[in-house]
C-alpha cells in the first residue's frame, strides 16, 4: 500500500469517527431537548391543574346561599370543603385538627380527576377558620388564614403574624428519597400516608405542617430531595370573593319590587356600638339614626326591610349567616328616596385597626379616602392608599 493510500484510509477512518461523535452529540442534544420538553410539559400540566383547583375552591366558597332558615351552622361566604382523606374524591363530612390535610376532593368540587404532570392526584389543606364543618364563627373580611407558607425565594405567609393562607394545594410529583431518609412509595398500602407524597426541605415538612404557627408548608426549588409544587390560596383572594357575594346577597334582599317602594330605614350611626359583634340583636339595639347619613345596616324594628320575616337583616343570629359572622360591622349603607348606596369594606389594611369598639366606631377603620370622597364623606384621617372597598348603587322604583 502506498503512503498516499494509507493516509487516505486513515483520513477516512477519522472522518467516520468524527461523524459518529457528531451523531452521538446530536443524539445527546436531542435527548436533552426531549427531556427538557418533557419536564416543561409536565410542569405546564401541573400548573394548569393547580390553577383549576384554586378556581374550583373559590367557586365552592361562592355558592348560592338561598333563603332557607338554618340552625347555628349556616352555609356562608368563604366556606371550603374538608379534604378527601381516603382517596375517593369526596370531601369528608368534617375535619378536626388532625384531618385538615388530605387530597383535593375533586368530586365534591364538581371537577374532573385532576392530576399533576407526573400523574398524581393533588393534595389539599384547609384552614380551620374556613372549613365548612364544624364551622368556627365568625368568618368575615377580618378572618385570617391559619396556614403558613414559607418560600425559599423570599415570599412568606406567616399565620403566627396574622398573615396565613386559607388553603394550600400541592402537586406531589414523582416519588423520591426525602431529606429525612424516607423513601416514598406510591402503592395501595401507603395511599393515605402523606410522607409518601409530600416533601420536606428542613424549614418545614409538607407532610406534617403545624397550623397557626410559622411552621406550615414550604415552597422550594426542585431538587433530588424536594419536588412538591405548592400553591397557596391566600386570604386576599378569598376575601375578594366574599366581598362580592355579600354585596350580591344584600342587593337581593334590599331590592324592592313594589311601587311605590316603602321608605327604607335610615342607617344606624357608626358610633352605635350595639351594632357590633355576631350575637343576636334585640329591640333597642342598632336602631336607625335620627339624622340621615352613611352608617351601618340597622335593626329595623318597624319591619321596613323587604321580606322582613326571618330576613337576613333581622339581627337574629340563630338562623342567619349574616348576623352569625359579624357582617354588620363591615357593611355600610346610605338610603335615599331614589337609590341605596351599599359599601362593602375590604380587608383591613396596614394603618387600620378593628380590634376594639372604639376602633370600630370610626369609618376610617374600614373605608379608605377614595371611598369616602366618592360618598362625599371626606375624613382627614382616612388612608390615602389604593382602596379595596366595593360600592354598589341600587336604584329604587
Amino acid at each position: 500500500m502506498s503512503k498516499h493510500l494509507y493516509l487516505a484510509s486513515g483520513q477516512h477512518g477519522i472522518i467516520v469517527w468524527v461523524i459518529l461523535l457528531l451523531l452521538m452529540g446530536l443524539g445527546g442534544l436531542v435527548f436533552s431537548a426531549s427531556l427538557h420538553y418533557s419536564r416543561q410539559s409536565a410542569m405546564q400540566k401541573t400548573l394548569a391543574s393547580l390553577a383549576l383547583a384554586q378556581q374550583a375552591l373559590l367557586a365552592y366558597a361562592n355558592q348560592p346561599l338561598g333563603t332557607t332558615q338554618c340552625d347555628m351552622n349556616c352555609p356562608r361566604p368563604g366556606d371550603l370543603p374538608c379534604p378527601d382523606r381516603n382517596n375517593d374524591g369526596e370531601a369528608e363530612s368534617s375535619c378536626s385538627a388532625s384531618s385538615r390535610l388530605g387530597r383535593l376532593p375533586w368530586k365534591t368540587l364538581g371537577i374532573g380527576d385532576l392530576r399533576d404532570g407526573s400523574g398524581e392526584r393533588l393534595w389539599y389543606a384547609v384552614s380551620e377558620r374556613y372549613k365548612n364543618n364544624p364551622r368556627l364563627l365568625p368568618l368575615n373580611m377580618d378572618t385570617p388564614g391559619t396556614w403558613s407558607v414559607t418560600s425559599t425565594e423570599g415570599m412568606t405567609w406567616d399565620a403566627s403574624q396574622g398573615n396565613g393562607v386559607v388553603a394550600v394545594i400541592i402537586a406531589p410529583m414523582q416519588p423520591l428519597l426525602r431529606v429525612d431518609g424516607w423513601q416514598q412509595q406510591r402503592n395501595d398500602a401507603g395511599v393515605t400516608v402523606a410522607k409518601h407524597y409530600l416533601d420536606s426541605d428542613g424549614l418545614s415538612d409538607n407532610a406534617n405542617p403545624l397550623e397557626n404557627s410559622a411552621s406550615g408548608f414550604v415552597m422550594a426549588a426542585p431538587s433530588g430531595q424536594f419536588n412538591d409544587v405548592v400553591w397557596p390560596v391566600t386570604a386576599t383572594m378569598m376575601h375578594r370573593q366574599m366581598q362580592q357575594q355579600v354585596l350580591a346577597e344584600l342587593k337581593r334582599v334590599i331590592r324592592c319590587t313594589a311601587s311605590p317602594c316603602p321608605a327604607l330605614p335610615a342607617a344606624a350611626a357608626v358610633t352605635d356600638d350595639s351594632c357590633l359583634g355576631s350575637q343576636s340583636l334585640n329591640g333597642g339595639q342598632c336602631l336607625p339614626a335620627s339624622v340621615a347619613g352613611l352608617g351601618r345596616l340597622p335593626l329595623d324594628v318597624s319591619a321596613h326591610w323587604p321580606l322582613a320575616e326571618q330576613h337576613m337583616l333581622d339581627g337574629d343570629a340563630r338562623h342567619h349567616w349574616f348576623q352569625q359572622n359579624g357582617w354588620r360591622e363591615q357593611v355600610f349603607y346610605q338610603p335615599s328616596p331614589t337609590q341605596v348606596l351599599l359599601v362593602m369594606a375590604g380587608e383591613k389594611l396596614p394603618g387600620q385597626w378593628r380590634e376594639t369598639a372604639i376602633h370600630k366606631s370610626a369609618l376610617t377603620a374600614y373605608l379608605e379616602a377614595a371611598t369616602l370622597q366618592a360618598l362625599q364623606v371626606p375624613d382627614i384621617n382616612a388612608l390615602t392608599i389604593s382602596s379595596n372597598d366595593s360600592l354598589e348603587r341600587l336604584g329604587l322604583p
